[in-house]
C-alpha cells in the first residue's frame, strides 16, 4: 500500500444486512478481493441482535477507497439484477446508494456556501446527494447519501472523500459514533485529531473488526476499558499474519490487553476455508471491548513483514 500517515482516511459507510452478506462473500472470498484490487482494507462491523444495519469501514487514500467503494457497488448491484432474473415481475436497476457517515461538523464542506459544492458536485458527476438533518441516533455523526451509477457514484464519492480529507475535523473536537441497534451507552466518545500513527484507523483486518475515528478515551487509574455495563462478546478478525505480534510470546500481549482493557480475550486458530484470517472474541463491558480493539488494532498496524514477504 502506498498511501501513509495524513494520506489515509477511514470512511465509515451505513449498509444494511443484506449488502454485509453480498460485500463479505461467501468464506470472506468477495471482501478479501475487494481488499486486493483496490488496497484498501474494508471490514464491517458486526450488528447487534435483531439490527437491521451494519457499519462498513474502509481505509486507505482516496483513490483506494473510492475504488474500494466501485467495486462494493458493481457487486451489490450486480448481484441483486441475478435475483431480480429470477422474477420476471422484478426490473432491474443500474443504480445503487451510498450512505456515508460523517461527522456534523463536515456537513459544511460537503454542503458549501448556499449550497454551492453540493450542487457542482451533482451537476459535474450526474449522481444525487443528500445530507441528514440531524445526526443519528445519539452519535455525532450525519449521512450523506449518494444515489447513482456506478460511474457517477464514482466519481460522486470521490469528491465527497476530497471535501472530508481536505477539511479534517479540527483537533479535539468530540466524536460520539453511529452503532446501530445499540443503546446509546455503547457509542463512545472519541478525539478527532489525533496523530495518524497513534489514530483509531483501519489497521490491516478482517471483515469482522469495529472501529471508532479516533482514540477511545482514556481513564487513569485502572483499566483503562473497566467501565460498568452489561457483558457482551464482540467478534473481530485480523489477519493471520498478524496473529504473533497480537498475542505475544507465550501470550504476553494479550493478557497485557486483558489487564488495560478489563476484558476476556481469545483467539481463535485460523480455518482451513479462510487461512489468512483469525478471528478474536473479546468479552467484556462496551467501553472495554472498544478500548480492547484499539489495543489489538495498534498492534496489528505496527506488525512489520519479514523482508521479502507479501502480505
Amino acid at each position: 500500500m502506498d498511501g501513509e500517515g495524513s494520506d489515509l482516511q477511514e470512511v465509515r459507510v451505513l449498509i444494511d444486512n443484506y449488502e454485509a452478506s453480498v460485500i463479505i462473500g461467501r468464506g470472506g472470498e468477495n471482501v478479501k478481493k475487494i481488499r486486493q484490487d483496490s488496497s484498501a482494507f474494508v471490514s464491517i462491523l458486526r450488528s447487534d441482535a435483531g439490527g437491521k444495519e451494519r457499519v462498513m469501514q474502509i481505509k486507505g487514500t482516496v483513490e483506494f477507497n473510492t475504488a474500494a467503494l466501485r467495486q462494493i457497488a458493481l457487486l451489490i448491484i450486480e448481484n441483486a439484477n441475478a435475483k431480480n432474473a429470477e422474477n420476471p415481475e422484478a426490473e432491474s436497476s443500474n443504480t445503487h446508494v451510498f450512505k456515508i457517515l460523517v461527522h456534523k461538523n463536515l456537513a459544511g464542506a460537503i454542503i458549501g456556501k448556499g449550497g454551492e459544492i453540493i450542487k457542482a458536485i451533482q451537476t459535474e458527476t450526474g449522481a444525487r446527494l443528500s445530507l441528514s438533518t440531524e445526526p443519528l441516533g445519539s452519535s455525532s455523526e450525519k449521512t450523506v447519501s449518494i444515489t447513482g451509477t456506478i460511474d457517477q457514484l464514482f466519481d460522486a464519492t470521490t469528491r465527497v472523500l476530497t471535501q472530508i480529507r481536505d477539511n479534517p475535523v479540527r483537533a479535539g473536537t468530540s466524536a460520539v459514533l453511529y452503532v446501530p441497534g445499540q443503546s446509546s451507552f455503547a457509542a463512545a466518545p472519541q478525539g478527532y485529531g489525533v496523530p495518524p500513527q497513534q489514530a483509531m484507523y483501519g489497521a490491516p483486518q478482517g471483515y469482522g473488526a469495529p472501529q471508532g475515528y479516533g482514540m477511545p478515551q482514556m481513564g487513569m487509574g485502572g483499566p483503562m476499558g473497566a467501565v460498568g455495563g452489561p457483558q457482551k462478546t464482540e467478534k473481530i478478525v485480523i489477519p493471520t499474519v498478524c496473529a504473533g505480534t497480537v498475542i505475544g510470546k507465550q501470550g504476553s500481549i494479550i493478557r497485557e490487553i486483558n489487564q488495560q482493557s478489563g476484558t476476556k480475550i481469545s483467539v481463535a486458530a485460523a480455518e482451513p476455508t479462510a487461512p489468512n484470517d483469525r478471528v478474536v472474541s473479546i468479552t467484556g463491558p462496551a467501553q472495554g471491548i472498544q478500548t480492547a480493539i484499539f489495543l489489538i488494532r495498534q498492534r496489528v498496524e505496527a506488525y512489520q513483514p519479514p523482508a521479502g514477504a507479501t502480505y
